[in-house]
């Protein structure tokens, strides 16, 4: 089936634009540029939700831990602003972006900016200090930029072999593009399963690469409000709002510890608007015995509201160390 869905996508002249984009850069005709201080990109080659957040959190507080403070800097998608900006914990989603606020929130003490052109923001960046190391949130397609780390996700559910581009499948890129990753992370991988049973199902999508498994692991709720109640007991009624690629993974914990009464999901990245807000309030009085939950990247975006919840916050959780001390290498030759 993969095979047949490769050869399909060349059929689109998407595939060929992106043919001719990558070897354009790779015989030099365009200049990809490279900086004095560590570059970690972390993306991956498909459309919607493979886990680059918690990733890129992941490595925040993996140098954190060793006396290193990164700077992040993202696109900013979603947001309605343009051109460079630095992300502040009081910012509003619709100004800096929904993951970047979130980082943010997350790591007050880490420098985190937004700039669709990422070689102009790394600029921008080094005007006011010269990062340690730089993580560049979904950037694996800005081609300008020579990484000397490319950390490619992707989903368990949806292997790059047996998907295709847009619009039949959702490949964003050439599979082949992972030429350029220093390893591959699967992620979102189920619960039961080890890791060298997952790395046998996942050597065509490696091809040679470092691969990596994770599963996500959902933290003990917190309140969305200040002056709320502070305690959510297992088997509460919820109204479940989303606004994320891939809710799937999450509703299910929920049906696991909680009773999932309603899930309310919209659009990734999606802005919440008045009517929105008026629809999960209506529920909410309507049905007096639910608790609103949401996730840590929805929470930014429902702050506007001043409606009570729980926000479940989600890290990564790699099967093995394997992963770390690939990353304890890195450290060593680049720092």
């Amino acid at each position: 089936m993969g095979r047949k869905l490769n050869g399909f996508m060349w059929l689109s002249p998407y595939a060929w634009v992106l043919a001719l984009r990558h070897k354009i850069y790779d015989t030099g005709l365009l200049r990809a540029h490279s900086f004095d201080f560590p570059v970690i990109c972390v993306g991956n080659i498909t459309v919607g939700g493979t886990g680059k957040t918690p990733v890129t959190e992941y490595l925040i507080q993996f140098f954190l831990d060793r006396g290193i403070r990164p700077v992040v800097l993202s696109r900013g998608y979603g947001r309605k602003t343009k051109g460079f900006r630095y992300v502040e914990a009081g910012d509003r989603a619709r100004d800096v972006g929904d993951e970047p606020l979130q980082i943010k929130s997350k790591f007050p003490g880490v420098t985190v900016a937004v700039r669709e052109d990422r070689v102009d923001g790394i600029r921008r960046l080094c005007a006011t200090e010269t990062p340690q190391v730089l993580i560049l949130d979904d950037a694996f397609q800005h081609r300008r930029v020579s990484p000397r780390w490319n950390i490619v996700l992707e989903d368990y559910n949806r292997p790059v072999t047996k998907d295709t581009l847009l619009p039949f499948g959702r490949l964003r890129d050439l599979p082949s593009a992972l030429r350029r990753a220093h390893c591959l992370i699967v992620t979102k991988c189920p619960p039961g399963l080890t890791e060298e049973e997952i790395l046998q199902t996942r050597k065509s999508s490696g091809n040679g690469l470092p691969v990596f498994c994770s599963g996500l692991e959902y933290e003990r709720p917190i309140p969305l409000r200040a002056g709320q109640e502070t305690n959510l007991p297992e088997g509460s009624p919820l109204l479940v709002v989303t606004g994320i690629a891939t809710p799937a993974p999450f509703i299910a914990y929920l049906k696991e510890h909680y009773e999932v009464k309603e899930h309310m999901a919209f659009p990734d990245h999606h802005l919440f608007t008045k009517k929105d807000f008026k629809r999960i309030q209506t529920f909410l009085d309507e049905h007096s015995e639910c608790r609103l939950a949401t996730t840590q990247k929805d929470a930014v975006r429902l702050t506007p509201s001043h409606l009570p919840g729980w926000v479940f916050m989600v890290k990564i959780s790699f099967l093995t160390d394997r992963f770390r001390s690939f990353a304890e290498s890195f450290l060593k030759l680049n720092t």
